[in-house]
């Protein structure tokens, strides 16, 4: 894998191999990530998805409000 920026000074991609990762953009080495063209630091790394995101929701239990029938709506004078 290699870096995917255009340098348009030097009409050329960047194609740099060190420790490329891939952003919305493409593959971007350490150089040309979307926040240090920016001139912004980068985010660190985080542990990951939360726990509770990988833990199945418990089953929901009916209310009265989902064991009522449903209404019926009678027809309008346009309808007809």
């Amino acid at each position: 894998m290699a870096c995917d920026h255009w340098i348009g000074a030097e009409q050329r991609y960047c194609r740099s191999t060190n420790q490329v990762r891939h952003f919305l953009p493409g593959m971007r080495c350490p150089a040309h990530t979307p926040n240090a063209l920016k001139g912004v630091p980068e985010v660190p790394p985080g542990p990951g998805r939360p726990r509770d995101w990988a833990t199945p929701l418990p089953p929901r239990t009916p209310t009265a409000r989902d064991k009522r029938p449903l209404a019926a709506v009678k027809p309008t004078e346009e309808s007809r």
